[in-house]
Protein backbone atom coordinates (compact mmCIF):
# COMPACT_ATOMS: atom_id res chain seq x y z
CA UNK A 1 0.00 0.00 0.00
CA UNK A 2 1.47 3.31 -1.28
CA UNK A 3 1.00 5.55 1.98
CA UNK A 4 1.76 8.78 3.62
CA UNK A 5 3.49 8.34 7.15
CA UNK A 6 2.29 10.96 9.04
CA UNK A 7 5.28 12.15 10.99
CA UNK A 8 4.49 11.09 14.23
CA UNK A 9 4.23 7.26 13.37
CA UNK A 10 7.83 7.70 11.48
CA UNK A 11 9.94 9.88 14.18
CA UNK A 12 8.46 8.50 17.30
CA UNK A 13 11.60 5.71 17.22
CA UNK A 14 13.75 8.50 17.78
CA UNK A 15 12.20 9.24 21.26
CA UNK A 16 12.03 5.30 22.05
CA UNK A 17 15.64 5.61 20.42
CA UNK A 18 16.76 3.02 18.40
CA UNK A 19 17.68 -0.14 19.80
CA UNK A 20 18.53 -2.76 16.93
CA UNK A 21 18.78 -6.39 17.77
CA UNK A 22 21.94 -8.25 16.89
CA UNK A 23 22.10 -12.06 16.63
CA UNK A 24 25.40 -13.04 17.66
CA UNK A 25 25.36 -16.25 15.72
CA UNK A 26 23.28 -15.19 12.38
CA UNK A 27 24.19 -11.19 11.75
CA UNK A 28 27.55 -10.61 10.39
CA UNK A 29 29.14 -7.76 10.44
CA UNK A 30 27.60 -4.33 9.11
CA UNK A 31 29.27 -2.99 6.07
CA UNK A 32 29.22 0.48 4.85
CA UNK A 33 30.76 1.78 1.38
CA UNK A 34 29.64 4.12 -1.63
CA UNK A 35 28.78 2.79 -5.46
CA UNK A 36 31.04 4.50 -7.56
CA UNK A 37 28.45 7.69 -8.07
CA UNK A 38 28.86 7.88 -4.69
CA UNK A 39 25.63 6.49 -3.25
CA UNK A 40 25.73 5.20 0.10
CA UNK A 41 24.96 1.25 0.32
CA UNK A 42 24.72 -0.36 3.86
CA UNK A 43 24.49 -3.84 4.28
CA UNK A 44 23.73 -6.43 6.65
CA UNK A 45 23.80 -10.14 5.85
CA UNK A 46 21.88 -12.52 8.18
CA UNK A 47 22.40 -16.48 7.89
CA UNK A 48 20.50 -18.95 8.62
CA UNK A 49 16.84 -17.19 7.51
CA UNK A 50 15.36 -17.45 4.13
CA UNK A 51 14.17 -13.61 3.58
CA UNK A 52 15.58 -10.63 2.72
CA UNK A 53 14.45 -6.80 2.66
CA UNK A 54 15.84 -4.35 0.33
CA UNK A 55 15.10 -0.47 0.47
CA UNK A 56 15.95 2.50 -1.39
CA UNK A 57 15.71 5.39 0.74
CA UNK A 58 15.52 9.18 -0.82
CA UNK A 59 16.73 12.40 1.32
CA UNK A 60 13.75 13.90 -0.21
CA UNK A 61 10.08 14.99 1.53
CA UNK A 62 7.39 18.12 1.61
CA UNK A 63 10.21 20.01 3.81
CA UNK A 64 11.74 20.52 -0.14
CA UNK A 65 9.08 21.99 -1.53
CA UNK A 66 7.35 24.93 -1.46
CA UNK A 67 3.71 26.65 -1.92
CA UNK A 68 3.37 26.35 -5.55
CA UNK A 69 4.48 22.68 -5.32
CA UNK A 70 3.67 21.14 -1.98
CA UNK A 71 2.24 17.78 -2.33
CA UNK A 72 4.86 16.33 -5.61
CA UNK A 73 7.02 14.20 -3.49
CA UNK A 74 4.19 12.26 -2.67
CA UNK A 75 2.75 12.75 -5.81
CA UNK A 76 5.87 11.17 -7.36
CA UNK A 77 5.82 7.85 -4.69
CA UNK A 78 2.51 7.26 -6.12
CA UNK A 79 3.45 7.96 -9.84
CA UNK A 80 6.33 5.72 -9.23
CA UNK A 81 3.89 2.62 -9.66
CA UNK A 82 2.51 3.94 -13.02
CA UNK A 83 4.95 2.53 -15.48
CA UNK A 84 8.26 2.75 -16.71
CA UNK A 85 9.94 3.13 -20.14
CA UNK A 86 9.86 -1.10 -19.75
CA UNK A 87 6.67 -2.36 -17.83
CA UNK A 88 3.30 -1.01 -18.14
CA UNK A 89 1.41 -0.67 -14.47
CA UNK A 90 0.13 -4.02 -15.21
CA UNK A 91 3.20 -5.32 -15.57
CA UNK A 92 4.80 -4.01 -12.65
CA UNK A 93 1.98 -4.92 -10.55
CA UNK A 94 2.18 -8.56 -11.92
CA UNK A 95 5.92 -8.20 -11.01
CA UNK A 96 5.05 -7.60 -7.59
CA UNK A 97 2.82 -10.07 -7.46
CA UNK A 98 5.40 -12.43 -8.46
CA UNK A 99 7.89 -11.96 -5.96
CA UNK A 100 5.46 -12.23 -3.38
CA UNK A 101 3.46 -8.83 -3.03
CA UNK A 102 5.82 -7.05 -0.70
CA UNK A 103 6.56 -4.02 -2.61
CA UNK A 104 5.87 -0.69 -0.83
CA UNK A 105 6.50 2.86 -0.04
CA UNK A 106 5.78 5.80 1.81
CA UNK A 107 6.85 9.62 2.07
CA UNK A 108 7.34 11.88 5.29
CA UNK A 109 8.29 15.55 5.74
CA UNK A 110 12.11 14.62 5.27
CA UNK A 111 12.41 11.37 3.46
CA UNK A 112 10.65 8.93 0.62
CA UNK A 113 11.58 5.13 1.00
CA UNK A 114 10.70 2.32 -1.49
CA UNK A 115 11.34 -0.95 -0.41
CA UNK A 116 10.74 -4.73 -1.03
CA UNK A 117 10.65 -7.33 1.80
CA UNK A 118 11.13 -11.11 -0.34
CA UNK A 119 12.32 -14.77 0.04
CA UNK A 120 16.55 -14.78 -0.99
CA UNK A 121 15.82 -16.28 -4.32
CA UNK A 122 13.43 -13.10 -5.32
CA UNK A 123 16.14 -10.49 -4.02
CA UNK A 124 17.35 -9.82 -7.77
CA UNK A 125 14.29 -9.40 -9.22
CA UNK A 126 13.25 -6.74 -6.42
CA UNK A 127 16.29 -5.05 -6.70
CA UNK A 128 15.51 -4.70 -10.76
CA UNK A 129 12.78 -3.67 -10.99
CA UNK A 130 12.75 -0.82 -8.09
CA UNK A 131 15.74 0.20 -10.09
CA UNK A 132 13.65 0.49 -12.87
CA UNK A 133 10.51 2.28 -11.34
CA UNK A 134 12.86 5.04 -9.73
CA UNK A 135 15.38 5.37 -12.72
CA UNK A 136 12.55 5.15 -15.72
CA UNK A 137 9.28 6.32 -14.75
CA UNK A 138 7.12 7.98 -17.06
CA UNK A 139 4.79 10.25 -15.61
CA UNK A 140 2.37 10.25 -18.41
CA UNK A 141 -0.20 13.11 -18.12
CA UNK A 142 -2.87 10.76 -17.92
CA UNK A 143 -1.87 8.84 -15.54
CA UNK A 144 -1.22 11.74 -13.53
CA UNK A 145 -4.77 13.28 -13.66
CA UNK A 146 -6.22 9.66 -12.77
CA UNK A 147 -3.84 9.56 -9.30
CA UNK A 148 -5.06 13.03 -8.73
CA UNK A 149 -8.04 11.87 -8.08
CA UNK A 150 -6.62 9.28 -5.37
CA UNK A 151 -4.26 11.79 -3.52
CA UNK A 152 -7.52 13.48 -3.06
CA UNK A 153 -9.45 11.01 -1.83
CA UNK A 154 -6.75 10.00 0.89
CA UNK A 155 -6.57 14.12 1.57
CA UNK A 156 -9.86 13.37 1.89
CA UNK A 157 -9.36 10.46 4.51
CA UNK A 158 -7.15 12.27 6.62
CA UNK A 159 -9.47 15.05 6.91
CA UNK A 160 -12.17 13.16 8.30
CA UNK A 161 -9.86 11.85 11.01
CA UNK A 162 -10.22 14.81 13.80
CA UNK A 163 -7.05 12.93 15.52
CA UNK A 164 -4.90 13.45 12.59
CA UNK A 165 -6.42 16.84 11.76
CA UNK A 166 -5.36 18.15 14.97
CA UNK A 167 -1.40 16.28 14.51
CA UNK A 168 -0.87 17.82 11.27
CA UNK A 169 -2.41 21.60 11.33
CA UNK A 170 -1.00 22.05 14.80
CA UNK A 171 2.88 21.48 13.05
CA UNK A 172 1.81 23.75 10.08
CA UNK A 173 0.13 26.21 12.91
CA UNK A 174 3.60 26.35 14.86
CA UNK A 175 5.89 26.63 12.15
CA UNK A 176 3.91 28.69 9.98
CA UNK A 177 5.31 29.43 6.33
CA UNK A 178 8.44 27.39 6.42
CA UNK A 179 7.90 24.24 4.35
CA UNK A 180 8.61 21.43 7.71
CA UNK A 181 5.20 22.85 8.41
CA UNK A 182 3.46 21.29 5.08
CA UNK A 183 0.93 18.74 4.87
CA UNK A 184 2.71 15.82 3.22
CA UNK A 185 0.05 15.29 0.91
CA UNK A 186 -0.45 18.80 0.03
CA UNK A 187 -3.87 20.71 -1.14
CA UNK A 188 -6.15 19.72 -3.41
CA UNK A 189 -6.05 23.04 -5.21
CA UNK A 190 -2.38 22.69 -5.42
CA UNK A 191 -1.71 19.20 -6.43
CA UNK A 192 -4.64 19.81 -9.27
CA UNK A 193 -1.88 21.90 -11.05
CA UNK A 194 0.26 19.78 -11.02
CA UNK A 195 2.24 18.28 -14.71
CA UNK A 196 4.03 15.70 -15.74
CA UNK A 197 6.76 17.91 -16.54
CA UNK A 198 6.61 19.51 -12.98
CA UNK A 199 7.18 15.59 -11.51
CA UNK A 200 9.87 14.93 -14.13
CA UNK A 201 11.61 17.97 -12.93
CA UNK A 202 11.66 17.74 -9.08
CA UNK A 203 12.82 13.69 -9.64
CA UNK A 204 15.44 14.60 -11.89
CA UNK A 205 16.47 17.44 -9.09
CA UNK A 206 16.59 14.95 -6.33
CA UNK A 207 16.30 11.42 -7.25
CA UNK A 208 20.11 11.17 -7.22
CA UNK A 209 22.67 9.40 -5.76
CA UNK A 210 23.98 11.63 -2.76
CA UNK A 211 20.58 11.57 -1.45
CA UNK A 212 20.26 8.05 -2.07
CA UNK A 213 20.87 5.26 0.45
CA UNK A 214 20.66 1.26 -0.62
CA UNK A 215 19.83 -0.82 2.32
CA UNK A 216 19.77 -4.87 2.79
CA UNK A 217 19.37 -7.03 5.43
CA UNK A 218 18.92 -10.62 5.49
CA UNK A 219 20.43 -13.87 3.64
CA UNK A 220 21.67 -12.81 0.51
CA UNK A 221 25.78 -13.17 -1.03
CA UNK A 222 27.62 -9.92 -0.33
CA UNK A 223 29.90 -10.28 -3.17
CA UNK A 224 27.66 -10.85 -6.02
CA UNK A 225 24.91 -8.54 -4.53
CA UNK A 226 27.56 -5.82 -4.71
CA UNK A 227 28.12 -6.37 -8.04
CA UNK A 228 24.08 -5.99 -8.99
CA UNK A 229 23.75 -2.85 -6.92
CA UNK A 230 26.75 -1.28 -8.77
CA UNK A 231 25.37 -2.23 -12.20
CA UNK A 232 21.62 -1.29 -11.38
CA UNK A 233 22.05 2.12 -9.43
CA UNK A 234 26.02 2.92 -9.80
CA UNK A 235 25.03 5.11 -13.30
CA UNK A 236 22.75 7.50 -11.70
CA UNK A 237 23.39 10.89 -11.59
CA UNK A 238 25.46 11.78 -8.46
CA UNK A 239 24.43 15.18 -7.37
CA UNK A 240 21.38 17.57 -7.64
CA UNK A 241 19.48 20.64 -5.88
CA UNK A 242 20.55 21.60 -2.58
CA UNK A 243 18.01 20.49 0.25
CA UNK A 244 16.40 23.64 2.48
CA UNK A 245 18.81 23.74 5.30
CA UNK A 246 16.93 26.97 6.86
CA UNK A 247 15.72 26.28 10.81
CA UNK A 248 11.98 26.66 11.60
CA UNK A 249 10.94 28.91 14.16
CA UNK A 250 8.42 27.75 16.79
CA UNK A 251 5.90 29.65 17.32
CA UNK A 252 3.19 29.71 19.94
CA UNK A 253 -0.67 29.33 18.47
CA UNK A 254 -3.54 28.03 19.03
CA UNK A 255 -5.54 26.13 15.92
CA UNK A 256 -9.14 25.11 16.15
CA UNK A 257 -11.59 23.26 13.85
CA UNK A 258 -15.13 22.77 14.05
CA UNK A 259 -15.78 19.41 12.91
CA UNK A 260 -19.48 17.26 12.99
CA UNK A 261 -18.68 14.88 15.49
CA UNK A 262 -19.55 13.82 18.82
CA UNK A 263 -16.17 14.43 20.46
CA UNK A 264 -13.09 16.77 20.96
CA UNK A 265 -9.84 15.91 19.93
CA UNK A 266 -6.80 17.67 21.94
CA UNK A 267 -3.07 18.28 20.62
CA UNK A 268 -0.73 19.68 22.60
CA UNK A 269 2.85 20.74 21.42
CA UNK A 270 6.39 22.16 22.96
CA UNK A 271 9.11 22.85 21.23
CA UNK A 272 11.50 19.86 21.29
CA UNK A 273 14.59 18.25 20.31
CA UNK A 274 15.82 16.90 16.64
CA UNK A 275 16.10 13.51 15.63
CA UNK A 276 20.42 14.15 15.92
CA UNK A 277 19.98 15.35 19.47
CA UNK A 278 21.54 13.40 22.26
CA UNK A 279 19.19 14.21 24.53
CA UNK A 280 17.00 11.54 22.16
CA UNK A 281 17.76 8.93 25.19
CA UNK A 282 16.42 11.08 28.07
CA UNK A 283 13.33 11.98 26.00
CA UNK A 284 12.43 8.67 24.91
CA UNK A 285 12.42 7.68 29.06
CA UNK A 286 10.10 11.16 29.38
CA UNK A 287 7.98 10.02 26.92
CA UNK A 288 7.41 6.46 28.43
CA UNK A 289 7.26 8.08 31.92
CA UNK A 290 4.93 10.94 31.34
CA UNK A 291 2.64 9.42 28.59
CA UNK A 292 3.93 6.87 26.72
CA UNK A 293 1.50 3.59 27.98
CA UNK A 294 -1.30 2.53 29.88
CA UNK A 295 1.07 2.95 33.53
CA UNK A 296 2.13 6.21 32.16
CA UNK A 297 1.49 9.21 34.60
CA UNK A 298 -1.17 11.12 31.97
CA UNK A 299 -3.01 7.75 31.51
CA UNK A 300 -3.15 7.01 34.68
CA UNK A 301 -4.77 10.49 36.29
CA UNK A 302 -6.26 11.77 33.20
CA UNK A 303 -8.47 8.27 32.08
CA UNK A 304 -8.11 5.57 34.70
CA UNK A 305 -8.70 8.20 38.15
CA UNK A 306 -10.56 11.22 36.79
CA UNK A 307 -12.10 9.25 33.55
CA UNK A 308 -12.05 12.64 31.28
CA UNK A 309 -11.05 11.68 28.67
CA UNK A 310 -11.15 8.55 26.70
CA UNK A 311 -8.08 8.50 25.27
CA UNK A 312 -4.64 10.02 26.24
CA UNK A 313 -1.19 9.77 25.28
CA UNK A 314 2.41 11.38 24.27
CA UNK A 315 5.05 10.72 21.56
CA UNK A 316 7.79 12.73 19.80
CA UNK A 317 8.34 13.92 16.15
CA UNK A 318 11.56 14.67 15.36
CA UNK A 319 13.45 15.82 12.52
CA UNK A 320 16.80 17.06 11.72
CA UNK A 321 16.92 20.30 12.66
CA UNK A 322 14.24 20.75 15.13
CA UNK A 323 11.09 18.86 16.87
CA UNK A 324 8.53 18.46 18.87
CA UNK A 325 6.70 16.60 21.75
CA UNK A 326 3.30 16.13 21.79
CA UNK A 327 -0.10 15.14 23.93
CA UNK A 328 -2.52 13.72 22.39
CA UNK A 329 -6.45 13.36 24.35
CA UNK A 330 -9.56 12.57 22.79
CA UNK A 331 -12.85 13.45 25.07
CA UNK A 332 -16.04 15.19 25.71
CA UNK A 333 -16.01 18.99 24.59
CA UNK A 334 -17.50 20.11 27.98
CA UNK A 335 -13.94 18.90 29.39
CA UNK A 336 -11.59 20.64 27.99
CA UNK A 337 -10.51 22.64 30.17
CA UNK A 338 -10.39 20.61 32.72
CA UNK A 339 -7.82 18.36 31.10
CA UNK A 340 -5.57 20.99 29.63
CA UNK A 341 -5.34 21.75 33.69
CA UNK A 342 -4.69 18.37 34.61
CA UNK A 343 -2.12 17.67 32.26
CA UNK A 344 -0.19 21.00 33.17
CA UNK A 345 -0.99 20.11 37.32
CA UNK A 346 0.76 16.71 35.97
CA UNK A 347 3.74 18.17 33.80
CA UNK A 348 4.24 20.28 36.49
CA UNK A 349 4.37 17.90 39.38
CA UNK A 350 6.81 16.10 37.62
CA UNK A 351 8.70 18.62 37.22
CA UNK A 352 9.40 19.81 40.65
CA UNK A 353 9.30 16.17 41.84
CA UNK A 354 11.03 14.35 39.30
CA UNK A 355 10.57 10.57 37.99
CA UNK A 356 11.12 7.66 40.92
CA UNK A 357 13.21 4.97 41.10
CA UNK A 358 10.86 2.33 40.00
CA UNK A 359 9.46 4.66 36.96
CA UNK A 360 13.21 4.96 35.28
CA UNK A 361 13.86 1.16 35.93
CA UNK A 362 9.86 0.34 34.12
CA UNK A 363 10.30 2.38 31.09
CA UNK A 364 14.08 1.94 30.24
CA UNK A 365 12.67 -1.74 30.59
CA UNK A 366 9.61 -0.94 28.25
CA UNK A 367 11.92 0.93 25.68
CA UNK A 368 14.26 -2.24 25.28
CA UNK A 369 11.22 -4.37 25.02
CA UNK A 370 8.94 -2.65 22.45
CA UNK A 371 12.52 -2.01 19.81
CA UNK A 372 13.63 -5.32 20.00
CA UNK A 373 10.90 -7.01 19.30
CA UNK A 374 9.78 -3.83 16.24
CA UNK A 375 13.28 -4.68 14.68
CA UNK A 376 13.44 -8.82 14.93
CA UNK A 377 12.89 -9.07 11.16
CA UNK A 378 14.93 -8.30 8.17
CA UNK A 379 12.37 -5.24 7.53
CA UNK A 380 13.49 -3.80 10.67
CA UNK A 381 17.19 -4.04 10.27
CA UNK A 382 16.42 -2.69 6.95
CA UNK A 383 14.59 0.41 8.03
CA UNK A 384 16.71 0.94 11.10
CA UNK A 385 19.95 0.72 9.44
CA UNK A 386 18.84 3.14 6.61
CA UNK A 387 17.46 5.64 8.67
CA UNK A 388 20.38 5.58 11.39
CA UNK A 389 22.93 5.86 8.10
CA UNK A 390 20.81 9.23 7.04
CA UNK A 391 20.94 10.81 10.28
CA UNK A 392 24.11 10.04 11.79
CA UNK A 393 26.29 8.87 8.88
CA UNK A 394 26.49 5.16 10.51
CA UNK A 395 24.36 2.31 11.67
CA UNK A 396 24.29 2.66 15.81
CA UNK A 397 25.67 -0.52 17.50
CA UNK A 398 23.79 -2.04 20.40
CA UNK A 399 26.10 -2.03 22.46
CA UNK A 400 26.34 1.73 22.02
CA UNK A 401 22.09 2.21 22.17
CA UNK A 402 22.48 -0.11 25.67
CA UNK A 403 25.03 2.13 27.22
CA UNK A 404 23.70 5.52 26.42
CA UNK A 405 19.87 4.36 28.03
CA UNK A 406 21.65 2.93 30.97
CA UNK A 407 23.33 5.97 31.38
CA UNK A 408 20.27 8.55 31.33
CA UNK A 409 19.63 9.37 35.07
CA UNK A 410 17.39 11.10 36.83
CA UNK A 411 18.84 14.55 36.51
CA UNK A 412 18.41 14.44 32.84
CA UNK A 413 14.80 13.56 33.05
CA UNK A 414 15.22 16.91 34.90
CA UNK A 415 16.86 18.79 32.97
CA UNK A 416 14.61 18.18 29.78
CA UNK A 417 11.64 18.96 31.82
CA UNK A 418 12.87 22.02 32.77
CA UNK A 419 14.05 23.37 29.34
CA UNK A 420 11.48 22.31 27.21
CA UNK A 421 8.35 22.01 29.15
CA UNK A 422 7.75 25.87 29.19
CA UNK A 423 4.38 27.49 29.06
CA UNK A 424 5.75 30.39 26.62
CA UNK A 425 6.77 27.21 24.00
CA UNK A 426 3.70 25.83 23.77
CA UNK A 427 1.00 25.31 21.29
CA UNK A 428 -3.01 23.75 21.20
CA UNK A 429 -5.07 22.76 18.41
CA UNK A 430 -8.85 21.06 19.31
CA UNK A 431 -10.87 19.66 16.67
CA UNK A 432 -14.14 18.48 17.00
CA UNK A 433 -17.48 19.76 18.30
CA UNK A 434 -16.63 23.36 19.04
CA UNK A 435 -20.52 24.09 20.55
CA UNK A 436 -19.75 23.50 23.80
CA UNK A 437 -16.32 24.97 23.80
CA UNK A 438 -16.50 28.68 25.75
CA UNK A 439 -15.48 31.34 23.51
CA UNK A 440 -12.94 32.17 25.73
CA UNK A 441 -11.09 28.52 25.03
CA UNK A 442 -11.04 29.37 21.32
CA UNK A 443 -8.63 32.39 22.09
CA UNK A 444 -4.96 32.04 22.78
CA UNK A 445 -5.41 34.33 25.85
CA UNK A 446 -8.03 31.99 27.20
CA UNK A 447 -5.75 29.27 26.95
CA UNK A 448 -2.79 31.27 28.63
CA UNK A 449 -5.47 31.25 31.69
CA UNK A 450 -5.32 28.24 32.52
CA UNK A 451 -2.26 27.34 31.47
CA UNK A 452 -0.04 26.01 34.58
CA UNK A 453 3.20 27.98 34.65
Amino acid sequence: MIAIVLVKEVFVCYYRVKYEFRDGENSMKIEQYQLSNGMNVILEPISGIHSVAFGVWIKVGSVDENKENNGIAHMIEHMIFKGTSHYSAKQIADMTAEIGGNLDAYTSKECTSFYGWVLKENLSKTIWLLADMLKNSLFKEEDLENEKDIVKEEIDMYNDSAEDVVHEMLQKCIWKEHPLGYLISGEKEVIENFTGKDLKTFHHDYYTAENMILSLAGNFDVTGIKKELEEAFGTWKAKGKDHNASIPIFTPCLYTQDKDIEQLHLNIAYDSISSVSEERYAFSILNAILGGGANSRLFLKVREEMGIAYAIYSYGSSFFHTGLFHIYAGLNANRLEETIEVIQKEILKLKKEGPTKEEMLWAKEQIKTDLIIHAESTKGHMSSNARELMQFGKAVPLEETLHQINQVKREDILDCLEKYFRPEKMAIAFAGNLEQVSDELKTWKGIQNIIVS
